[in-house]
């Protein structure tokens, strides 16, 4: 169900001497009509709230039709109202003419409004032996905030060692979150980050090995270069090795007479 207000908001505000030059007081009257979506456009609720000095004494509910009082200020005037027909034609009419208006109106910068989920999974290796490894599928600038994150381990879905963090707003309309795996890794094991948004027909997946994992490569990476360079100072060491060897083979030698 989508709320949405009606660009209205009525506030009379009787300044002190209005009324009466003696009275201290300020009187507020405010006016809020709200509009609730279920299922779009098939099934609208509207409610028609009306305050005085910041506290609600009436309001009209659509779908039962007539003026429900709040407070005994609003017992009179609802009496009075839903013997007048023309005042509840009127409002019950206010669900055509404004609520199913301002939808269409409003439409596109609300519930068309999307934008798809950014994903990207982070490792972090446990250094103690009695934990376990973590994964962290993070999922952010997405909108609507309804989301689905599912973890795979070789294609099994995970759930006992699943955690999830609040989701948060990143304050321009999109949302955040991580959901993290707790799992033992083994080479060959394939992790996968499954994501389903409105803003998509099907799911979408972000899949991570250990043997491409960005710190597997950092190692592997780490490892080629030592060798080369163990490389090259071997072929260093061997060559300087080698010169002095051959220059000592001409150094003359006494004898003694």
């Amino acid at each position: 169900m989508i709320p949405l207000y009606y660009p209205l908001l009525l506030s009379l505000l009787l300044l002190p001497g209005l009324l009466s030059s003696s009275h201290p007081d300020d009187f507020m009257y405010q006016f809020k009509g709200q509009c609730y979506y279920r299922n779009g456009t098939e099934d609208i609720w509207s409610v028609s709230r009306y305050m005085y000095n910041q506290e609600e004494y009436l309001y009209f509910d659509s779908d039962k039709g007539f003026f429900i009082p709040v407070t005994e200020l609003g017992r009179l005037d609802a009496e009075s109202y839903n013997k007048n027909p023309d005042i509840l034609e009127r409002n019950r009419a206010e669900v055509e003419t404004i609520c199913k208006h301002n939808y269409q109106l409003y439409k596109a910068l609300t519930v068309d409004l999307k934008s798809e989920p950014k994903i990207r999974i982070i490792y972090a290796p446990s250094t103690d032996p009695e934990y376990e490894n973590i994964l962290s599928c993070f999922v952010e600038h997405f909108f609507p905030s309804m989301i689905n994150i599912t973890w795979l381990k070789n294609g099994v879905e995970e759930s006992d060692k699943v955690t999830s963090s609040e989701l948060l707003n990143d304050g321009d309309w999109t949302y955040q979150i991580h959901v993290n795996l707790e799992t033992t890794i083994q080479h060959g094991d394939v992790f996968t980050c499954r994501v389903e948004h409105s803003s998509w027909t099907t799911p979408r997946e972000v899949q991570w090995k250990f043997e491409t994992s960005e710190s597997a490569r950092s190692k592997m990476l780490t490892g080629i270069v030592g060798f080369v360079l163990g490389v090259v100072f071997f072929i260093v060491g061997l060559l300087v090795y080698l010169r002095n060897t051959k220059g000592a083979r001409f150094l003359p030698v006494q004898q003694n007479s």
